[in-house]
């Protein structure tokens, strides 16, 4: 997993030494360990060095891997326990080093306040103290740095009320509650141990207690292995790391700018913000590159302050547009639009977002053009699905619609990309026989997306409070009238999985009808519940006197016409109960 990776598995008297020197950057969490994770930290470690507890202890205790990024190598990361003093990223591990900090600071105040006079004790306060502090000389200035540089809000909180060795002298410090928790915690249960038990485990603590090191000079590495190794931890999420790294290349005199423009995304997209970049990637990167990478060579080719001003808002501004259409009032005086953009909105946010971000984004200069392009994305989006590829597929075929939008908007529209050939429309033909079977999400969808075009406007209605019914159940009980309507199983089998036996109905009613008879299945169907829309496509199932495969092949057929009309299919074939039916486009 790890294989190209300098490790190295080190007792904490290493890893607290020279060359590690540690930094918190700016896209990480504040500290936020309670005295709960403490308490279990300092649990394990006194139980492993047999103090204060009935076991036998443990040779040596480890204490999981740390995660470092050395931002400044030029070639592969050094081995760890190599080169002079250098400062590393923690990206994961911040919470254990900073308590392990805490602890050794803790056993070293009371060695000094037990015996400092004493040989062992000063020895033994001196080699803690170096492992939280170290000594730099600066024109013959002498002073001690903390070996663990937290965010600044923290850091003086840290530096002098917990790093510091007593006497402290410093005037008092800004509170910062958990890292001041937790140490007037772990200050409360070393004291409740005796001099030689804190002895013990200030020993212990130092050269019996190991990590495993890993350092990587890539982010994007360093985000999959966080990943990895810390499935119970808070993401590492991109958009912090992008953060850090896009305002620390901003001039002084564009910092005010940048941040509040980054502020701003941040603001209108919320929890969007973090997949957002994986859209932006796709719409102005390089789509072979991992994400941070791919923002990383858009910042390094325009500068920090034009890829907040060029890239990110006008492609917030789209997202945002997108996100609210219902409510943009040149968007619902297009009809067309306003249902194409609705049947992507109940898609989900995946493949078709970065195309329909670069189209919605000109939709002010050439909302003809914008709207011709958001429509024929919405077709091939659906069409996909029903044709039945995979999501890198898919992901290819949009690729190749970006690149047409981003050449030229109104040329685009053309792109043989857009077409769905004979062959693909022979497949999806295929896949409608028994689309439930295939894919029930997406039989739904297509159910719904029907809907619109017979009612003329788009349900306004989530897809969760919504079901499909088979009309002839998919299980009838063997003394059921329902086979003798469908005695042959094959064409009781076709006609289950046809499209002209779907119906949509709210989850209530679904439930009500499983396996009835057709007469109490169309009582359950009209009655009209508080807020459910009254559904126009079942209208041929509630007209009807029974329900047999001539009226199911009836339906589809009608079913069928509104998906031809509706994205301009030449032909479609499907082989229903009884011949097949041969549906052309616009009626001809």
């Amino acid at each position: 997993m790890f294989r190209g990776l300098p490790t190295a598995s080190l007792p904490l008297v290493q890893l607290f030494a020279s060359p590690y020197l540690f930094t918190v950057p700016a896209y990480q969490r504040p500290y936020c360990w309670t005295t709960k994770e403490a308490g279990q930290l300092f649990e394990d470690v006194t139980e492993a060095a047999a103090i204060n507890g009935p076991g036998a202890g443990t040779p040596d205790y480890f204490l999981g891997a740390i995660l470092l990024l050395d931002p400044e190598a030029e070639g592969p990361a050094p081995p760890p326990a190599f080169g002079g003093p250098r400062i590393y990223e923690v990206v994961d591990g911040q919470q254990r080093l900073v308590t392990l900090a805490i602890l050794a600071s803790t056993l070293r105040d009371f060695e000094d306040r037990d015996g400092a006079l004493a040989e062992e004790g000063g020895k033994l306060a001196d080699r803690l103290d170096q492992m939280v502090r170290i000594e730099r000389h600066d024109r013959d200035i002498t002073a001690r740095w903390t070996r663990i540089r937290l965010s600044d809000s923290e850091q003086d909180c840290f530096e002098k009320d917990v790093l510091a060795r007593l006497p402290r002298t410093s005037e008092a410090a800004p509170p910062w509650h958990e890292i001041k928790t937790v140490h007037e915690f772990i200050k409360s249960e070393v004291e409740s141990l005796t001099r030689e038990e804190r002895r013990a485990l200030a020993r212990y603590l130092i050269e019996y207690c190991h990590v495993v090191v890993i350092i990587t000079r890539d982010i994007d590495r360093a985000h999959t292995f966080f990943s990895v190794l810390n499935e119970r931890g808070k993401p590492l999420e991109r958009k912090d790391i992008l953060k850090a790294e896009v305002v620390r290349g901003l001039a002084p005199a564009e910092m005010a700018t940048g941040v509040l423009l980054w502020q701003r995304a941040h603001a209108r997209l919320g929890p969007e913000l973090e997949p957002f970049f994986g859209h932006l990637r796709l719409a102005y990167g390089n789509h072979r590159l991992p994400i941070i990478a791919g923002m990383r060579a858009l910042v390094a080719e325009h500068g920090s302050l034009p890829f907040l001003e060029t890239f990110v808002t006008p492609m917030v501004d789209a997202l945002q547009r997108l996100r609210a259409f219902r409510d943009c009032p040149r968007i619902g005086r297009r009809p067309a639009l306003f249902a194409a953009l609705t049947c992507l909105e109940r898609l989900g946010k995946s493949d078709w977002v970065p195309a329909a971000l670069l189209a919605m984004s000109r939709f002010d200069a050439d909302p003809a053009t914008a709207s011709a392009l958001l429509i024929e994305i919405e077709r091939l989006a659906f069409l996909l699905r029903l044709r039945g590829l995979g999501a890198d597929k898919r992901q290819r075929r949009f690729n190749a619609i970006i690149s047409a939008i981003k050449s030229n908007p109104a040329t685009a529209l053309a792109s043989s990309e857009f077409e769905i050939t004979r062959d693909e429309q022979r497949m999806i033909a295929h896949h409608l026989k028994d689309i439930h079977r295939r894919n029930a999400p997406i039989a739904k969808l297509l159910l719904m997306r029907i809907e619109d075009e017979m009612s003329f406007v788009p349900l306004a209605i989530s897809p969760q409070d919504l079901s499909v019914e088979h009309v002839l159940p998919q299980r009838p009980s063997p003394s059921s009238a329902w086979r003798k309507l469908f005695p042959d199983n094959a064409e009781r089998e076709t006609c289950q999985a046809s499209l002209g036996n779907l119906a949509l109905v709210t989850p209530r009613q679904n439930d009500r009808a499983e396996n009835k008879d057709f007469a109490q299945k169309l009582e359950i169907y009209r009655e009209v519940e508080p807020g459910a829309p009254v559904f126009v496509s079942n209208a041929a199932i509630l007209e009807a006197r029974t329900w047999q495969a001539a009226d199911i092949k009836n339906r589809e057929a009608q079913m069928m016409d509104v998906i031809a009309k509706l994205w301009r299919l030449e032909r479609l074939t499907l082989q229903g109960p009884g011949n097949p039916v041969d549906t052309p486009a616009n009626g001809s």
